[in-house]
């Protein structure tokens, strides 16, 4: 389904704050003359009233983090860098240069660099030593992570979901077949619907009984609609349709489409247990609740067995469901039945229902809200009364988590309600003193009620590694290889990059590479609520490695567990397994050269080779054999930006986007080996915005708004270092 793009909703809500914190681009959120201490009234990213005092940086209670001992930028002597000539900087872009040691240059996307390792490729043809970034590494993981499993579900986990979905619709007919009790066949009629559905959206054609055809039409023209909040006919409440806009990767073929809607229908939908004000009544929960039962006792078999080809590897990626799972109803029914599988007319035993409601309720209730919630003013109750069977539920992440904990109505209060987090608010719990000086100083969050306890709870949390919380999995392993790239670096590493205009762009670049992370997982995790050859003339030296080795060792570590995973889940082919060992060694070697910087120990000639050619290399990792339609890595293969949707407020029906755009190519001076030389290397571009839930966005409208260049300013707090051409 193709869509145009109303680039103007992009200039309200969220960006139009993210210009400049809070109303303008400077800095602070201060105004007026430095003099004045007159109060005004400005607006938060959520477009809430935040009184501030002029003349000074608002203040607020201590927060949980201490600032590393940053120096101050290190200026530099233009005149002394003997390379300077052959990078084409402007006067502005110098200058920023000067001050700091380093900039960032965007460049018009009709020119280039499309990819990370075209910047590569070009410092190496104009003769300048690369810097081998940290945001270059993260985006080769996500390039490889993207393309193995866009790669998986293609070839194995699509033909999975039509499996498990003929038998669960068989086993639903049979159930209608055999009920007697009316409201038990009823229920299983619904069910037959439901799996109609999902048999018509794999098969992209019409796949419905005559007993249920009227229900499955309808459902399926809401779904084509994907307009926004709607009545389901099947399940009987409110259920948000936008959410089955393909995007990320499953625009790239048919089959994916297909499989994407299909998973989102099993994984958004949910057969709820207790009544939930206004749309779902108590006899409706109970309705639910048998209908729940009579799709888990059909899942035995070739069901079962599809059901796990897609859950467990999807589990070892992303996580475990964030709600009941047929496991759970398993054990329930036994207990309740004596059996997993009863007979549909058993189900008709009121008393044995409600003992099984009774037990579901005894489980953790759900940590993440996704469908449309309503405002119901009881922040203890709200989870509780979402507890729900899911087909293939979707699953729990520590950052849908944090974002459901730091909205209204955790935070805020009746009359100034925090509607929309911020990226900067992961960050912030991941331990940046960065993203929270600036969600303070830029953005006046504290000024909504309980934020400050909010962020301080969810850091304790975090930090004590409770598995129920940050479980181990490759998804929060990605989120550890942010926490190493936003932190202090070495004593012995360049001084420049020990100043906080650093720290900031260590910042950006975690939030870059968290955009890619909630991109390539969007169909399963659970979204909160509210060119080879010669090259120029040989560089003075070979370049360098920014000096994190605990991050690349990281990164190696988890392209390990990724290549070990899919092969135990023989999913996997050699070209993949190849690439992947690719990575490891990549990662490793570069850990390696990291370690020699910081204690100036020579490198080897196969180092020294490695760092020259690393563009090549990152190149070599996005290249595969027969990369045809459905296997590339972004709308056009030559170009990198994507975007994904990672919240949804229901009170002004707007979705919060990530995006990333064209590489920047990051400038940095600094004197390595007993001359001063310009490095160049990639960094992330990366903007946060708004747009209306029905509008969310896909990779290719993205890349469109870019192309035409209509896109968001990036944050203001970007500006530092990021100097436009």
């Amino acid at each position: 389904m193709k869509r145009g793009v109303t680039v103007a909703i992009i200039a309200v809500g969220l960006v139009s704050l993210l210009v400049g914190g809070c109303g303008d681009r400077s800095a602070s959120t201060t105004t007026g003359s430095p003099t004045s201490n007159v109060s005004t009234t400005s607006s938060s990213p959520q477009g809430a009233p935040v009184t501030t005092t002029t003349g000074a940086p608002p203040t607020a209670a201590p927060g949980p983090y201490v600032e590393p001992a940053y120096i101050d930028p290190q200026p530099v002597d233009l005149t002394a860098i003997d390379n300077l000539t052959l990078a084409r900087l402007s006067d502005a872009q110098k200058k920023a240069l000067a001050r700091q040691s380093f900039v960032a240059v965007s460049q018009d996307p009709s020119e280039g660099p499309w990819k990370f390792w075209h910047v590569y490729e070009s410092a190496r043809y104009q003769g300048l030593p690369v810097l081998v970034t940290t945001d270059s590494m993260l985006n080769a993981y996500h390039c490889l992570f993207d393309t193995l499993l866009q790669r998986m579900e293609e070839t194995a986990l699509f033909t999975q979901a039509l499996t498990m979905t003929e038998a669960l619709y068989a086993a639903a007919s049979e159930q209608w077949n055999t009920a007697t009790d009316p409201a038990i066949k009823e229920e299983a009629r619904l069910n037959m619907a439901y799996f109609a559905v999902a048999a018509s959206l794999l098969q992209d054609a019409l796949a419905a009984p005559d007993v249920a055809r009227d229900e499955v039409e309808t459902e399926l023209s809401s779904i084509e609609a994907a307009s926004g909040a709607g009545g389901s006919p099947i399940l009987g409440y409110t259920e948000d349709y936008s959410q089955y806009i393909p995007r990320g990767h499953y625009t790239r073929s048919q089959i994916l489409e297909r499989y994407f809607k299909t998973l989102m229908w099993y994984g958004h939908t949910a057969f709820f247990v207790n009544p939930r004000l206004p749309d779902i009544t108590e006899e409706e929960a109970v309705s639910l609740t048998r209908r729940a039962v009579l799709i888990s006792s059909s899942l035995t078999g070739e069901a079962r067995q599809a059901w796990m080809a897609i859950y467990e590897p999807t589990s070892f990626l992303v996580g475990r469901a964030d709600d009941i799972t047929v496991d759970d109803m398993d054990s329930i029914l036994t207990e309740v039945f004596g059996t997993a599988q009863p007979e549909p007319d058993a189900l008709s035993d009121e008393g044995k229902i409600a003992a099984v409601r009774e037990k579901i309720n005894a489980l953790p209730a759900p940590k993440i809200l996704s469908g449309v919630v309503r405002d119901q003013g009881d922040t203890e109750d709200r989870e509780e009364n979402e507890r729900s069977f899911r087909v293939m539920g979707q699953r729990y992440i520590p950052d849908s988590y944090a974002f459901q904990q730091l909205v209204w109505t955790y935070v805020g209060e009746e009359t100034n309600k925090r509607g929309l987090p911020m990226g900067l608010d992961i960050m912030t719990v991941l331990g940046s003193d960065q993203a929270y000086r600036i969600e303070k100083e830029d953005f006046g969050q504290h000024h909504y009620k309980d934020w400050e306890e909010q962020i301080k709870k969810l850091t304790d949390e975090f930090a004590d590694s409770d598995p129920d919380l940050w479980p181990a999995n490759l998804y929060t392993g990605w989120l550890e290889s942010l926490q190493q790239v936003m932190a202090f670096p070495g004593e012995d590493a360049p001084d420049f990059m020990k100043s906080r205009v650093w720290a900031r762009k260590s910042l950006n670049a975690a939030l870059g590479s968290w955009t890619e992370l909630r991109h390539d997982t969007i169909l399963y995790a659970k979204q909160s609520v509210v060119a080879e050859g010669e090259g120029g003339e040989e560089p003075a030296s070979p370049g360098y490695v920014e000096p994190y080795p605990a991050f690349y060792a990281k990164i190696a570590q988890l392209a390990t567990t990724l290549r070990d995973g899919l092969l135990d889940y023989e999913l996997i082919d050699s070209e993949a397994a190849n690439k992947l060992e690719m990575m490891i060694w990549l990662a490793e070697t570069l850990a390696s050269i990291a370690e020699k910087e910081l204690v100036g120990e020579d490198l080897t000639y196969e180092e020294i080779t490695t760092i020259v050619e690393y563009g090549h290399y990152l190149e070599m990792l996005e290249q595969f054999d027969g990369a045809g339609e459905g296997h590339t890595l972004s709308p056009n293969p030559e170009k990198s930006p994507l975007v994904a949707d990672v919240h949804s407020d229901y009170n002004s029906m707007t979705a919060l986007e990530e995006g990333t755009g064209y590489p920047l190519t990051l400038y940095a001076a600094f004197e390595w080996q007993g001359t001063l030389q310009l490095f160049v290397g990639a960094s992330y571009a990366y903007y946060e915005f708004t747009v209306p839930v029905a509008e969310r966005m896909t990779d290719e409208q993205w890349v469109q708004v870019l192309d035409s260049g209509q896109a968001p300013p990036r944050p203001a707090w970007t500006d530092e270092w990021i100097v436009e051409e």
